[in-house]
């Protein structure tokens, strides 16, 4: 049995500081351009207007906490509403760093050994997709804050017997899921976890009651509050989303991008799974550590089913929090007894984890450049119409972010992707014609990227645009469309 003070992360300063300051230091050197993610988007113009998303239990603490970031911003700075999502950005980038100490305080007290919980946790910090994530204006990193550590307060409450500790630590655990629902995958271990601890089976079900309550408080408030509003949205939501899953049916190449995404997301961790898992097979003192491996895993191969995987590599990352833990206890104990071989192994796993960063960083700076021709396409279009209608594909969050925050509250589009009419699309267009609003289309090939999908599905539509209307070039491939 472990000494209590094996478990203490605040003596470990000379492991923690620097990943502290080297997560801050990354975060801003891949930070966004500008916005890189149609979700940004629309979190920059629900932080301005203060209202929910619709996507899964609605982000409700991540964007109501963002709003107040922005009202501040703007009383105390003068930040307008086009520059929101710098708000949110900056304060992603702020929260890598005591999301990464918190993973590695969770780690530590899972394994109960620095060295492991150094090399899980650098799995997770040296992901491309945690890199690339940590300088957006998106939920994944404030989501591994507060998960991360209430998950080290959860077993740290459990292990000192502690029960309104453990009981607040787990309501804290399912209010991350308003954030961003890394945690719903996680909610089992929460009386399993208890379990293991030898706690009974009443207390373990009312923290599972508790953290599930918290989990749904966002959606609960956002019913009672505005109903009208919240609610609609949320089954519009959903009917698109069937509507996208009917498009693009689940197929056995969801197979393939799951391992492909995996490699992306940490070839290590990916590698070393089956290895980790062989070993926890033999060690019963390690059952809280192997549910975080078996939930993790599970929590990736539920991707299998998500027809939007193929085009959401970053999915990945809530399976990471799980398998990075059972990977760097393996690697840890393997170290420990491996007498030859040792440097060749460290080597070999940090070059292909610097090769996943070089790839990351590239990546990055492709798509800082695409961002950069976004934030400049506005230029583009702001002398058109106030209540013209764009048919732009990739820019469609663009035009949609601008009229939401009200610097152009007329203009309209014609969205790509699961809004996208299909056959419908001459009738909403000349529906528009009708009302006298001008119609613009941009056929620039970037702008309307199949990706890893089968098919795209407004590749048809543009083509019967050049074969029943007329057009007017305005700038470059962008025409308005004529009767």
């Amino acid at each position: 049995m472990a000494t209590p003070d094996r478990y203490d992360w605040k003596g470990d300063y000379r492991v923690w500081l620097p990943l502290l300051c080297s997560s801050w230091v990354l975060a801003l050197a891949f930070q966004d351009q500008f916005i890189s993610d149609w979700d940004g988007f629309d979190y920059a113009a629900y932080a301005v207007q203060n209202v929910p998303s619709a996507l899964g239990l609605g982000r409700a603490l991540f964007l109501a906490y963002n709003h107040l970031l922005w009202r501040l911003a703007n009383y105390w700075l003068g930040t307008p509403p086009e520059q929101a999502y710098e708000v949110i950005k900056y304060g992603v980038i702020a929260q890598s760093g005591p999301a990464v100490v918190g993973l590695y305080a969770f780690y530590k007290e899972l394994t109960a050994e620095w060295r492991a919980a150094l090399l899980a946790t650098l799995m997770v910090a040296l992901s491309p997709l945690f890199l690339v994530y940590s300088g957006r204006g998106m939920s994944e990193i404030p989501a591994f804050l507060l998960l991360s550590w209430s998950l080290w307060w959860m077993l740290r409450s459990l292990r000192l017997g502690q029960w309104g500790s453990y009981l607040m630590a787990a309501a804290l655990m399912g209010l991350s899921a308003n954030i961003r629902e890394f945690a719903v995958f996680y909610l089992p271990l929460v009386p399993l976890a208890a379990r293991a601890y030898g706690r009974s089976w009443p207390l373990c079900m009312t923290a599972l009651g508790v953290a599930s309550l918290a989990a749904v408080a966002g959606p609960l408030f956002w019913s009672l509050y505005a109903p009208d509003y919240y609610i609609p949205s949320v089954k519009t939501w959903y009917q698109l989303s069937l509507k996208e899953r009917q498009l693009h049916p689940v197929t056995w190449r969801n197979l393939w991008f799951l391992l492909a995404y995996a490699l992306i997301c940490s070839p290590v961790a990916t590698l070393l799974t089956p290895l980790a898992f062989k070993r926890l097979l033999f060690e019963r003192a390690q059952a809280v550590l192997s549910w975080f491996g078996i939930f993790g895993l599970l929590a990736d191969l539920l991707l299998l089913a998500n027809h939007d995987l193929a085009v959401n590599p970053r999915y990945l990352l809530t399976g990471l929090i799980g398998l990075a833990a059972i990977n760097g206890w393996w690697l840890a104990e393997r170290l420990k007894q491996m007498r030859r071989g040792r440097r060749e192994l460290l080597l070999l796993l940090t070059a292909l984890t610097l090769a996943s960063v070089v790839g990351a960083g590239m990546y990055a700076y492709i798509q800082g450049q695409i961002m950069r021709e976004a934030r400049h396409y506005i230029t583009r279009i702001a002398s058109l119409p106030s209540n013209a209608v764009f048919i732009v594909g990739a820019h469609t969050p663009l035009v949609n972010f601008y009229r939401s925050i009200g610097a152009r509250p007329q203009w309209k589009t014609i969205a790509a992707g699961a809004d996208w009419p299909d056959e419908r699309l001459g009738e909403v267009i000349d529906g528009y014609l009708q009302e006298g609003r001008p119609v613009y289309v941009d056929f620039d090939p970037k702008l309307w990227p199949k990706g890893m999908r089968e098919r795209s599905r407004e590749a048809a539509g543009l083509e019967m645009i050049k074969r029943e209307y007329r057009l007017e070039p305005v700038t470059g491939s962008l025409y308005r469309i004529m009767k």
